[in-house]
């Protein structure tokens, strides 16, 4: 293992120990051949179990294969796609916030785990989204602080045990423009708005050129392009998992026309909104 991967997995470590690591999701889900997620930068660290199945997995343009057993870590601000393979898999997962000091773009880390101990870490994760599916009001401090709790005895056991492979290359880390990682954080709970990019642009405080400069340098893509993007996979996401009309999903994502939504879905993903729908019921 190379310095700068062990000076990531030592800073990754002192930080589970000592500093805050809000736990923002955690979950557990079956998903069918060539579901997953299109490319996209991830602002929030995640933490996976594959319970079933296998998923092949692109992360900063190096490409994995994970299958029962494999348990691996994505830092955050990491570029990423996904898709299940085969007859599809099962994973369990956490997300959580972590700020690094430098931007990581080596991969990810990775751990396969079998027998007694895929057992123990498998109930470490089901007792993790039985605490984050509790909802008190009146023990919502509590709740978070057994999460994160949870969450970096997962962390203090995995990161010493990390398994090394030679044939991937880390690169160096990149240092993230302020106002970039401010932006891909404001865009994930604001991409519907309507008014999103003049939004995005005047929250930055840099002139409108170096904005696009420097966005387009972190996720290789324009904002413009970015907030299509993350609409459209989120108008696919409500496609399969609602029975929401065509009408409701484009305005939902953002889009006040409907044919124009329907227009720039086929581009995206290879089929129209109907099509996309009667495939997930034939399936």
């Amino acid at each position: 293992m190379n310095q700068f991967k062990q000076r990531v997995l030592g800073e990754m470590l002192e930080r589970s120990l000592r500093s805050p690591l809000p736990v923002l999701l955690v979950n557990r889900r079956t998903y069918l051949l060539g579901q997953g997620a299109r490319d996209e930068v991830i602002t929030s660290c995640r933490f996976i179990l594959v319970l079933k199945g296998q998923l092949n997995y692109s992360i900063e343009g190096r490409e994995y294969s994970f299958g029962e057993g494999a348990h691996f870590l994505i830092p955050s601000w990491c570029r990423r796609s996904w898709a299940a393979v085969g007859h599809g898999c099962e994973i369990i997962w956490c997300e959580f916030d972590d700020d690094p000091k430098e931007i990581h773009t080596g991969g990810c880390f990775f751990r396969h785990v079998i027998g007694a101990e895929f057992e123990s870490i498998q109930k470490d994760y089901s007792e993790m989204l039985c605490a984050w599916d509790r909802r008190e009001p009146a023990a919502e401090a509590l709740r978070r602080l057994e999460l994160e709790g949870q969450l970096k005895g997962l962390l203090s056991r995995f990161v010493p045990r990390v398994e090394s492979d030679p044939s991937i290359v880390m690169n160096e880390g990149r240092r993230l423009h302020p106002e970039i990682k401010n932006a891909l954080q404001w865009l994930e709970t604001n991409y519907t708005k309507a008014t999103v990019l003049e939004e995005l642009q005047s929250r930055s405080g840099i002139t409108p050129n170096y904005f696009r400069l420097r966005f387009k340098e972190a996720v290789l893509c324009s904002p413009s392009d970015y907030v299509k993007q993350l609409r459209l996979r989120y108008a696919r996401y409500l496609l399969h998992q609602t029975d929401w009309q065509q009408k409701r999903i484009a305005a939902d994502v953002g889009y006040s026309d409907p044919l124009y939504f329907s227009r720039i879905y086929r581009q995206f993903w290879g089929k129209s909104p109907s099509e996309e729908r009667l495939s997930q019921r034939v399936s």
